[in-house]
């Protein structure tokens, strides 16, 4: 009995280590993003700080980082991912956040930092996004 016991919170236990995301599954991003709503710039991170902040979040949840400071360069990043998908990293030539929802409006709704110059939650014309891209592994 004891062992099945042991087997049996050993199976518990690895069941619950957390594993990077993976493609496609951003979920871990937008956790992390909306666990930190209204934090201000990181250290390090400079004066434009969205891409900066995003990239450290996406090296945080075990994802592949752009490297970049620059909004813009997020638009080579990753994979192609759906207009407005909720996930997906929605680039604009001067922000980037990611979608986490619909405003009702026609507008997404993104986190992103920056925005206000915190982290926050903002809507936006999904004209206005230069690329959508989805984060990847390492």
């Amino acid at each position: 009995m004891r062992i099945v016991f042991s087997l049996l919170l050993a199976f518990c236990a690895a069941s619950t280590i957390a594993t990077p995301a993976n493609a496609r599954d951003p979920q871990t991003v937008i956790n992390v993003m909306l666990s930190e709503l209204g934090s201000v710039r990181p250290s390090g991170c400079p004066g434009r700080w969205c891409a900066c902040y995003l990239d450290t979040v996406l090296a945080r949840s075990g994802l592949l980082p752009t490297g970049s400071n620059k909004a813009r360069d997020f638009a080579n990043y990753g994979e192609q991912a759906n207009a407005g998908e909720i996930g997906s990293i929605m680039v604009m030539s001067n922000h980037v956040g990611v979608v986490v929802g619909d405003c009702g409006n026609g507008q997404v709704q993104i986190v992103s930092g920056n925005y206000s110059n915190k982290v926050a939650l903002g809507c936006y014309n999904p004209s206005r996004a230069i690329a959508w891209r989805a984060p990847v592994t390492h």
